[in-house]
């Protein structure tokens, strides 16, 4: 999947125009999201999880097989009669020969119930790690869409900025032309007044210039786009964006089946749990099916009875074996006692956890809604303060075409009012798209 998802970046890179890569929203924060260092890091821990469930499935059949096998040379076999007439056998080192042997031990647990408990506590812990993993990439990609919102509030900024003074440069330059011709209604007090204002406009465009920047800069460094390739959002103006927001209630009762914090509790609970009846199991005894099987045979001198059979029984030769059922009994019973106690420890602090939990989130739920409806009335109000203020510089357009003279200072204020409530407006409709991402966030949709 990574690899599909660089090879698209790669291709998005090589047809964009001028160096620049253009994404909208929900790719832009999926593509940083895959290529966020510490969310693959935390990937990776959940295969790492998948791993150990696999691993107690292979261990659950013939947990111990052992098999050994050894060739070599071994002395012979003298067959000699001692002093008290008794016939004996002893090694001939002086003629040796092949050897060959094996051994086979295996031991099969019948406690198969231990082995679903272990199961079940893998598989739950593997659920609450994935919870985790959901949980900080939800915040992840609420710090992706400030960052998306905040490089369409950059652009905006610079429109305006650049907009402003090159209408403050005309409305100077018609100035100083009435002041040349030697209109009566123009001062040089109103021209200064103009120049001075600058100072406002000219900072507005350095901040918003510098701004531009660092959300580029910001953007290259999440997206991993090399240094000759800029981004650029693939929409062109920031406006409120249109989710549906639930009801309060509705949220809450989302959150209480949904949120990934109760989830990973109730896996974590439920892991817990395991860990607590596997560590009462072990503390009775275990009953397996062993099975050992050893044969030797070997081929050297003076061996002409014996060697002809392939099973003889002497000091080299040899086959044995054993199959039963036996119980296994760990003496250490502190230790099977002391991990129980921790077991049950840690799933009472969950426990205590869940009374809580749900509530504490509802809570925050209720700020996080509370913190939307605010910023709703803003963006409401700034809407309407900007109509007024449009309205404004409609009035005081029309009075400059009658009078230019009179009329010049009026429309270089109204223009003003009405770049500052621009601003005011587009950093209202930042914060309240924010504020709808932090509650979905929040509520963990």
């Amino acid at each position: 999947m990574n690899f599909i998802l660089i090879l698209l970046i790669l291709i998005s890179i090589s047809f964009a125009e001028d160096g620049v890569v253009r994404m909208g929203r929900d790719e832009f924060v999926e593509t940083a999201l895959k290529n966020e260092p510490r969310f693959k890091e935390k990937q990776m821990a959940t295969l790492i999880k998948e791993g150990k469930i696999e691993q107690i499935k292979a261990g659950a059949l013939l947990p111990k097989f052992e098999l050994y096998m050894l060739t070599g040379v071994v002395p012979g076999l003298k067959i000699e009669t001692n002093y008290h007439e008794e016939t004996v056998r002893s090694w001939d080192f002086t003629k040796m020969g092949p050897y060959f042997g094996t051994r086979v031990q295996a031991a099969q647990p019948l406690n198969f119930g231990q082995l679903k408990m272990g199961l079940k506590a893998a598989r739950a812990d593997l659920e609450q790690t994935k919870m985790e993993l959901e949980g900080k990439g939800l915040s992840l990609k609420t710090d992706f869409l400030s960052y998306y919102y905040g490089s369409l509030l950059a652009m905006e900024m610079d429109k305006l900025a650049r907009d402003g003074h090159r209408q403050m440069s005309r409305a100077l330059d018609q100035m100083e032309d009435a002041l040349d011709d030697g209109d009566e209604n123009v001062s040089q007090m109103d021209l200064l007044e103009l120049k001075a204002g600058f100072f406002e406009i000219d900072k507005a465009v350095l901040d918003a210039n510098a701004g531009l920047k660092k959300i580029q800069l910001i953007s290259k460094f999440i997206l991993g786009l090399p240094d000759s390739v800029s981004f650029q959002p693939l929409d062109s103006v920031l406006v409120a964006i249109s989710d549906f927001v639930p009801s309060l209630d509705s949220l809450k009762n989302w959150a209480y089946i949904n949120h990934p914090d109760i989830r990973r509790l109730n896996a974590g609970l439920q892991a817990t749990n395991m860990l607590m009846e596997l560590a009462s199991a072990r503390l009775a005894p275990e009953f397996i099916i062993v099975g050992e099987f050893e044969y030797a045979k070997s081929w050297a001198g003076d061996r002409t009875s014996l060697s002809k059979n392939a099973f003889a029984q002497d000091p080299v030769n040899k086959i044995s074996g054993a199959l039963g059922v036996g119980v296994r009994y760990r003496l250490n019973l502190w230790s099977q006692w002391e991990n129980y106690k921790i077991a049950r420890i840690e799933h009472r602090i969950l426990l205590q956890t869940e009374s809580y939990a749900s509530r504490g989130i509802a809570l925050q739920i209720e700020e996080k809604y509370e913190d939307f409806l605010v910023a709703k009335g803003k963006l409401e109000s700034a809407r309407s303060a900007l109509r007024a203020t449009e309205g404004m510089l409609k009035g005081a357009a029309l009075q400059y075409d009658i009078n230019p003279g009179k009329t010049a200072g009026l429309l270089a204020n109204a223009y003003k009012k009405n770049l500052l409530m621009k601003k005011d407006y587009y950093f209202t409709v930042y914060e309240y798209n924010m504020a709808v991402a932090k509650l979905f966030e929040q509520v963990g949709y």
